[in-house]
């Protein structure tokens, strides 16, 4: 039998297609836009995400699609949806984690809850970009109408869920990023914070594991990606859980970096110990969590490419200039940086990146190295208070496209005490191992 897995990132679609021992037979990627509007919104229009999917899958080989046995998946988030009965969404678009309209909502949860309150139950602090619940106060203070035509919500894979099947549902790890489950005890919705915000309790569907089967591929989705019809599909997660999984990380202790347009960290811990900086969630399975943090990763790479580096076309940039600004300045010198570029979902203030100590001395080569030593700073400064939590492994398996020798070189400067080995595929490879795990067959 064959699986095709699917991972929904924050600018592109992957998809391989996997055999019993997931060797990777085939593997296509298609990318998309997101939308920047007024008011820091930041979505992705739904129809675009599902063209795109359809694109890259029907470029995989039509033999190897027609033996397809199993679909899974995992998603970005936090992506609030907001469906309607139908399966349409109510509010039109898939709002990114990069969305930031919600920061005055963060005052109104402390009036409501408390702070300290809310993070003994939902495990953070209500951070703008870091928990659904945000957004969906938001709605109900800006667009009520979008609630009046919702009949459930909750982060991209219930969405992709209900569209593949029919069938509603929310992933464990995506209860514990909407804000409103009890993630300190994993004991479900949180009727407390629901009825303090006056939301439906109905809005909210049933929770299920990451990767068991629920429901059966709908015809039209089983064309637009022309495999067939019926087969089951996994309930799909987030993907640095499912990262987790591909990396054969199942215990507290052990680390994953995924450093991809984002750069993120994440430690499984086996007891829910809360922190105002970091985000407590679940992770894919059950009695087990994560501490987790994020930066701007490949983002911010970009960013510095496009603004200062044009002369030098893209590959140079990436293979020549980039390693050797990581060569030259191993060492902090005068010059740091801030490193919110794109905001902190770490920080109840709004943030924003800056160089300091700037002179005539300065260097373009400087600024980038410090741009990337300060990027790496907020994952180790978290992994080491995670080490208060939980005794961990030396080892941090590392996977994305900065998984280069110069950023590892990096890294391993950065995180003292810490070696990084690399793993590729590791969401589209976990989104199987977590179908297999709920079918008695997890590979380790």
């Amino acid at each position: 039998m064959y699986y095709l897995s699917i991972d929904f990132g924050t600018s592109a679609v992957k998809m391989e297609i996997l055999d019993d021992d997931l060797r990777v037979l085939a593997s296509e990627k298609q990318d998309y836009p997101y939308i920047l509007l007024p008011g820091e919104k930041v979505e992705i229009d739904p129809e675009v995400l599902f063209d795109a999917t359809s694109q890259a899958a029907k470029r995989l080989p039509a033999e190897l699609r027609e033996q397809i046995g199993v679909l899974c998946y995992d998603t970005f988030s936090p992506s609030p949806v907001f469906i309607a009965e139908d399966g349409t969404l109510a509010y039109p678009n898939i709002i990114t984690h990069m969305d930031r309209r919600s920061r005055s909502i963060t005052d109104y949860i402390n009036e409501k809850v408390g702070k300290d309150r809310y993070l003994s139950i939902a495990g953070i602090y209500p951070f703008a970009g870091g928990a659904g619940i945000m957004t969906v106060l938001w709605m109900q203070q800006n667009e009520p109408e979008v609630l009046e035509r919702t009949h459930r919500i909750g982060h991209l894979p219930t969405y992709v869920h209900h569209r593949l099947t029919g069938e509603w549902m929310v992933d464990l790890v995506n209860a514990s990023m909407l804000g409103l489950y009890e993630t300190t005890t994993q004991g479900g919705w949180s009727a407390e914070l629901l009825d303090a915000f006056d939301l439906k309790h109905e809005w909210f569907s049933e929770i299920r594991n990451p990767g068991e089967l629920l429901g059966a591929l709908l015809p039209a989705p089983a064309k637009q990606l022309g495999i067939p019809a019926g087969i089951p599909v996994a309930v799909g997660t987030n993907d640095m859980a499912a990262a987790q999984m591909g990396a054969h990380n199942d215990r507290a202790g052990r680390i994953m970096n995924t450093a991809g347009s984002s750069d993120m960290v994440s430690v499984l811990i086996d007891k829910p110990v809360t922190n105002p900086g970091y985000y407590l969630r679940n992770s894919a399975l059950p009695g087990i969590w994560q501490i987790y943090a994020t930066t701007a990763g490949g983002f911010g790479i970009d960013w510095f490419y496009e603004q200062f580096c044009r002369e030098m076309t893209r590959e140079q940039f990436n293979t020549e200039y980039l390693p050797s600004c990581i060569d030259r300045y191993t060492t902090d010198g005068e010059v740091t940086f801030d490193p919110y570029l794109t905001g902190d979902r770490q920080s109840l203030d709004k943030r924003t990146a800056a160089w300091h100590g700037l002179t005539l001395a300065a260097t373009r080569d400087e600024m980038l190295a410090t741009m990337l030593k300060s990027m790496n700073k907020v994952l180790y400064d978290v992994v080491r208070l995670a080490a208060d939590v939980v005794p961990m492994d030396s080892v941090i398996k590392l996977t994305g496209g900065l998984s280069t020798p110069a950023f590892i070189k990096l890294k391993e400067q950065q995180f003292p005490g810490f070696s990084f080995e690399v793993v590729d595929n590791c969401s589209v490879l976990g989104n199987v191992e977590l179908a297999r795990h709920y079918n008695g067959e997890l590979r380790v």
